[in-house]
């Protein structure tokens, strides 16, 4: 009997010894979790500097992450780097522990103005090893754009103040790229050249300047020899410029510039000794002056009679738009009649046009014809093209807007739904909201919006007062341009007052007690707990069983 009891103490003990044995192993997931701080302040850099980011990265879990790695995208940023960054703690992050981290980035010298989001990847291990990541975006904005190269040509000048026939003379001219970026492997050819006004001396009419810096001049000269058939007044030359841009891609224009003081006796024309008249146009205008397709405008132009003697009589100006019908005349007639216009008069006309809205976004040319006659009834006529760039139509609209009742300064949820009507797609849509709401997130990416499709979007706001909180959703966006465009919708809902439990003074925040740490190692998994005791205890039962029921059967054998 005494050796039963014995056997009993000890299972009893076995079966202790299991379930404290079991309370060792943890078998719940060690998830820990990481993310950055939302930035209080939207940081915002030009295009061509340097974007300086410091991010705290916070442990916002019970269980520490070791091996952190943190590798920030560019994809889809104007970001510019000559290797990945990939950044690798050496430290361990406890739980609910955080961490100051560092990053610089260079934006693109041809940046567009808007706001972008960086994605930052965040890969770490558990004490079990196991590995886990999820991704943060941190939002950017680039406030002022660098103006891509732009080239005029002034100051053009001869070395002769007279230039006759047979004479030879320099001309000079002033290119000026007055844009921000460089304009590289720029060449200069002096086109319209013709053995009856002037050709080049004893040189080639294409020149290399190489690369012209944002904001630099440089002067240009052409040794040049006039014909002897050269009469007087206005003669025109084309200088065709050739340069890559900032971007690399080839770039061409095309500047006209004008030799007038001309002096010849070649001519002999009802004794004045002017040469064909002739007519340019000065400079142009529209009203508005960005124009977007779908809009109505004024096209204001000047246009001059460049001859210093002749009048001109009779004269017709016919405009028509050349390409896909871009612009149509709105009303009235689309051709002008000037009985006469002295020598360097100048005159101005204005037309109304509509704009075709289904026009993508380019230039579009509008044609002047000059239909006129000299004194004499000689006619002449001429031709000028104005290109006149167009916007495509963008037209975003917020259909509804609903915000779920929340406690003050506690968070909810602002649901709404949208639909690009333009012609154009929608580019680096984000939303934030304005007024009685603050957004959790300042500025909510969600990306780009096809022409003629609808999504709907959520975010996280929190009411800052009790009773009715105003508020205004804005989504903003880049049009096809890369101008930001803005739509607002006003929105309103109800915050009840900002629960506070019972028996806690209001403002007293004592009662909120840190969230306790739980130990890593000593988590207790009840049901392993239970099933370990009732399969130790069920074992011990039946081994008992068994020795009693032998130690009876003996005793019952000897008993005999």
């Amino acid at each position: 009997m005494k050796k039963l009891i014995s056997i009993c103490v000890a299972l009893f003990l076995l079966t202790i010894g299991c379930t404290a044995f079991a309370s060792d192993f943890d078998f719940t997931p060690k998830v820990p979790k990481l993310a950055f701080k939302e930035l209080d302040i939207l940081p915002v850099v030009n295009a061509g500097d340097t974007l300086s980011l410091t991010l705290n990265l916070q442990n916002i879990s019970n269980n520490t992450a070791s091996d952190v790695i943190i590798t920030p995208s560019f994809e889809n940023t104007p970001l510019i780097y000559e290797q990945p960054i990939i950044m690798t703690l050496e430290k361990s992050l406890r739980a609910r522990q955080n961490i100051d981290v560092s990053f610089s980035f260079k934006v693109s010298d041809n940046a567009r103005s808007g706001v972008y989001a960086i994605p930052f990847k965040l890969q770490y291990n558990n004490i079990r090893d196991e590995a886990y990541e999820n991704t943060q975006n941190i939002y950017f904005k680039v406030d002022k754009e660098n103006i891509a190269p732009l080239m005029t040509v002034n100051n053009v000048v001869t070395s002769s103040a007279i230039v006759s026939p047979n004479s030879q003379f320099t001309l000079s001219f002033d290119l000026n790229n007055i844009g921000d970026l460089a304009a590289k492997d720029m060449k200069v050819t002096l086109s319209g050249l013709n053995k009856d006004e002037f050709i080049v001396t004893d040189s080639q009419d294409l020149q290399y300047v190489g690369t012209l810096q944002g904001k630099e001049s440089k002067t240009i000269t052409y040794p040049l020899t006039a014909s002897e058939n050269l009469t007087d007044g206005s003669h025109s030359l084309t200088i065709r410029l050739e340069y890559t841009d900032s971007q690399g891609e080839n770039v061409t224009e095309e500047k006209n510039i004008y030799i007038t003081n001309v002096n010849s006796s070649l001519v002999e024309d009802d004794g004045t000794g002017a040469g064909t008249p002739k007519v340019m146009i000065a400079s142009y205008s529209t009203n508005p002056a960005n124009i977007k397709a779908g809009d109505s405008i004024l096209f204001t132009f000047n246009f001059t009679n460049t001859n210093t003697a002749k009048t001109i009589r009779n004269m017709k100006i016919t405009i028509n738009s050349s390409e896909e019908g871009a612009f149509m005349i709105a009303k009235g007639s689309n051709t002008f009649y000037i009985e006469s216009m002295g020598p360097k008069e100048s005159l101005s006309k204005s037309i109304e046009l509509n704009v075709k809205q289904d026009l993508a976004s380019k230039s579009y040319p509008i044609n002047i014809r000059f239909d006129y006659e000299d004194s004499k009834g000689t006619n002449y006529n001429s031709d000028e093209v104005i290109n006149l760039p167009v916007t495509e139509y963008s037209k975003l609209v917020i259909n509804s807007v609903y915000v779920s009742e929340a406690y003050v300064n506690g968070s909810t949820s602002l649901s709404f739904d949208y639909i690009n009507m333009g012609k154009a797609t929608v580019s680096n849509l984000t939303a934030s909201v304005e007024g009685d709401y603050t957004s959790v997130q300042p500025i909510n990416y969600i990306g780009n919006l096809t022409a003629g499709t609808s999504d709907y979007y959520d975010i996280e706001v929190t009411p800052t007062k009790e009773g009715e909180n105003f508020g205004t959703l804005v989504l903003s966006f880049e049009d096809s341009s890369g101008k930001i465009i803005e739509v607002r919708k006003e929105f309103s809902g109800f915050a009840m007052a900002e629960f506070v439990p019972n028996d806690v003074p209001s403002g007293d925040d004592s009662y909120m007690d840190p969230m306790p740490i739980e130990p890593e190692v000593k988590n207790v998994n009840t049901w392993v707990i239970v099933g370990s005791g009732i399969g130790t205890f069920l074992v011990t039962f039946l081994i008992v069983k068994l020795i009693a029921t032998k130690i009876f059967r003996k005793k019952l054998e000897n008993e005999i």
